[in-house]
């Protein structure tokens, strides 16, 4: 790769510093926007459209209404709920320009995503470092899913590598196999989600099927030689039954192998708040599963793979 790979772009919603999650050690995890699935219970609704996008917080909104003139699109007026006055926007007609938000003094109003270049957020991963290395950790790719722009995802790998820096890739595997071989030659450890394994329940709950997903998750493992943790996100009602934990248990030990650590990720309702701030509802409304159901998930997968946990 030349120096020019530096400046390749992609959107970036968040560069999330200190994580303990999404691989060992502390971390830096950047989460890149744009998503091909369309998970019914998606935490990072944010995540999933490339392009930036108004949040909007009407818990913050003083109802000053200095965002009303500067808006150029007139999306903007203003409501009231129980009498307090907020400004309200008119998704139909705001182009999420972002004029509203240097308006806003209360912080009511934000821009998600923006772009930005490897050097730009190398720089951002490195200003850690220290920390990264005495904890053992690393540098997270998340989304939304990266693999919709490898050339950025390589060149951001590749640039990591070459500091010093463990790598770690969260992603759906819903890629193409040649995406696949060039992103994680530069994997340390690979992070893939298992959402469902009956292939058309997997495409009603997220909109694909699943079958190009298992495959590249076994070739990771098996062909290029990198370890992964397999997450399961337990959603209520979806994809908690004893038959898919114990049929996920099962293709993890018989094709990657029963020391392939399973994590277990309770739904949560973060998604619900952040859907609102978009202008949206949740396609789902459920309650998080309970700990103890949690923990007999954990004993059916424990039956078949050795590391099983709660979280990740």
């Amino acid at each position: 790769m030349t120096q020019d790979y530096m400046d390749i772009r992609a959107p970036v919603f968040n560069i999330q510093s200190y994580s303990i999650h999404d691989g060992p050690g502390i971390r830096v995890t950047v989460f890149i926007k744009g998503c091909p699935l369309s998970c019914l219970w998606c935490a990072n609704p944010e995540s999933k459209h490339p392009g930036p996008q108004l949040m909007t917080y009407r818990s913050r909104c003083t109802g000053c209404a200095r965002c009303l003139p500067v808006c150029p699109k007139g999306a903007v007026t203003m409501a009231q709920s129980d009498g307090k006055p907020y400004a309200e926007t008119d998704r139909d007609l705001c182009d999420n320009c972002g004029s509203c938000v240097p308006a806003c003094p209360s912080g009511a109003r934000e821009i998600s995503g923006e772009e930005m270049t490897v050097r730009q957020v190398l720089d951002r991963v490195l200003a850690d470092k220290l920390f990264l290395d005495d904890s053992g950790g690393g540098m997270t790719i998340s989304g939304g899913e990266c693999l919709l722009y490898p050339d950025f995802t390589e060149a951001l790998l590749c640039a990591a590598k070459q500091a010093g820096v463990h790598t770690a890739v969260e992603t759906s595997c819903f890629s193409g196999r040649d995406t696949i071989d060039r992103i994680f030659r530069y994997v340390d450890l690979g992070l893939p989600d298992v959402k469902h394994m009956d292939s058309a329940v997997h495409k009603k709950l997220t909109g694909v099927p699943n079958r190009q997903i298992l495959d590249n998750i076994v070739h990771i493992r098996s062909d290029l030689n990198v370890p992964v943790n397999i997450r399961v996100p337990v959603i209520p009602g979806c994809n908690d039954s004893d038959e898919n934990i114990t049929a996920t248990a099962l293709f993890t030990a018989d094709k990657l192998g029963p020391e392939t650590p399973i994590h277990l990720l309770p739904y949560h309702r973060l998604g619900e708040s952040k859907n609102e701030s978009l202008g949206k509802k949740m396609d789902l409304s459920i309650e998080p599963p309970s700990d103890e159901h949690m923990e007999r998930l954990k004993s059916l997968a424990e039956k078949y793979v050795r590391n099983v946990q709660i979280g990740g």
